[in-house]
């Protein structure tokens, strides 16, 4: 058996068994030491609880020629890019991100004012969202990639209690909502790969939702704050991303198409993908959670975001639907993000 014949999730799967029966040793290790892990492997980020609170950690890589082209991306986007990545799955935890290690795979033929541009990238997106970059690996490699591992801390509620959003509290009867728009990085993607021009500003505006996403770190702590407990962000397709609650929380999804919060962007350069692009994009880098009505509204009211309500968590594990106006399933025929079943950026 082969990775390409397991995808990526699959090769994870298996991955968290060993993992899982392995460790029992070095688990018992560390709570010794007064740390205790309450999130393992299977969510946006892994989280312990330490005598200093709760801390979670993540990681993310960008590949050249997997996730990015030098050709259609500027070094400073690259490294803001790379960041934002990391600081969406410290959203979708609903933490505050603190310290971020750098490791680069380099080719001996990069410009070093292009590494020094990325860099910048990295520290600007960091000075907007609170990140610091203290330390990391340069490494010669045949193909060049970037890998950052991120350290966030849990913020506290109104009992002072740390508290993270996970894949696995959604009940019955809660709605499902997402944060901003959907489809525009999988369009700008689509833009750039295709080489289609467009007027300025709804090519600059498609181009820059894929090339700098902006990570809802603040709406994600403010999930916490209004009650929500199930969440995570748009990573790799909406329906994808959905699934991986409904598996986590064994429970199933109902969303109507048109309820999809779509832009005119979108629509207007491709009105006949738009809902395609919107449902198995992904990269959108926005929150996706469940919750009831009026923590729903209370989340809406709360942030500077649009937030909208898409669907409803039903009592039929893992199945999601996707309805259209008439009350017909439409699930699109693309899947999300798989690394390892295709390997080209034109799979996003």
């Amino acid at each position: 058996m082969l990775v390409k014949d397991v995808g990526e999730f699959g090769l994870i799967d298996l991955l968290k068994s060993e993992i899982d029966e392995g460790q029992a040793v070095a688990l018992a290790l560390i709570r010794q030491r007064g740390f205790e892990l309450k999130i393992p492997v299977g969510d946006d980020a892994a989280a312990w609880l330490s005598n200093t609170g709760m801390q979670i950690l993540t990681t993310d890589t960008m590949v050249e020629d997997v996730h990015f082209r030098k050709e259609t991306i500027s070094w400073i986007d690259l490294g803001w890019k790379a960041m934002a990545v990391n600081l969406s799955d410290i959203a979708a935890m609903g933490c505050a991100p603190v310290y971020t290690v750098v490791t680069l795979g380099l080719t001996d033929d990069l410009p070093v004012d292009g590494i020094i541009k990325m860099y910048r990238g990295i520290i600007e997106a960091g000075n907007v969202f609170g990140s610091v970059v203290v330390g990391g690996d340069v490494v010669r490699s045949p193909v060049m990639f970037v890998t950052l591992a991120m350290i966030g801390t849990a913020v506290a509620t109104s009992d002072t209690s740390p508290v993270l959003l996970t894949r696995d509290g959604a009940l019955p009867g809660h709605k499902i909502a997402v944060t901003g728009h959907l489809g525009c990085s999988a369009a700008g993607l689509r833009v750039i790969e295709d080489g289609i021009k467009l007027e300025h500003e709804t090519m600059a505006h498609l181009i820059a939702a894929h090339n700098r996403p902006i990570p809802k770190i603040y709406e994600g702590m403010e999930l916490v704050r209004q009650g929500v407990t199930t969440a995570m962000d748009v990573s790799d397709g909406l329906i994808d991303d959905l699934r991986k609650i409904c598996e986590r929380s064994k429970v199933g999804a109902v969303i109507k198409s048109d309820w999809l919060p779509v832009d005119s962007y979108l629509r207007q350069v491709f009105p006949h993908d738009w809902l395609d692009l919107a449902q198995s994009g992904g990269e959108d880098y926005e929150l996706l959670f469940t919750a009831p009505a009026r923590i729903v509204d209370a989340v809406s009211a709360a942030v500077d975001v649009q937030v909208t309500v898409i669907g409803e968590i039903v009592n039929q594990p893992k199945i999601v639907n996707v309805l259209d106006s008439d009350g017909n399933c439409v699930i699109s025929d693309r899947t999300g993000w798989d690394h390892l079943s295709r390997g080209n950026l034109g799979g996003l």
